[in-house]
């Protein structure tokens, strides 16, 4: 599966050798953890195992903390 991914404010393209993608392989991938970072879709922040398809508009963003 190719998807287009939005992150730290750049496109980019990756393929994925799976039929069902999940979020999490997305953050997986990109070497981030669900910890520091979420996904997405559509518009909406979605939980890790949601499934995600070629045609969503997938943004995965950095959290941010401070104290």
């Amino acid at each position: 599966m190719r998807l287009k991914i939005k992150y730290r404010g750049k496109y980019k393209e990756i393929e994925i050798e799976k039929e069902k993608v999940r979020a999490e392989d997305i953050l997986k991938l990109l070497g981030l953890s669900s910890e520091y970072a979420f996904v997405v879709k559509n518009g909406e922040v979605v939980s890790e195992d949601e499934p995600i398809h070629e045609d969503d508009d997938i943004k995965v963003i950095n959290a941010i903390s401070g104290g």
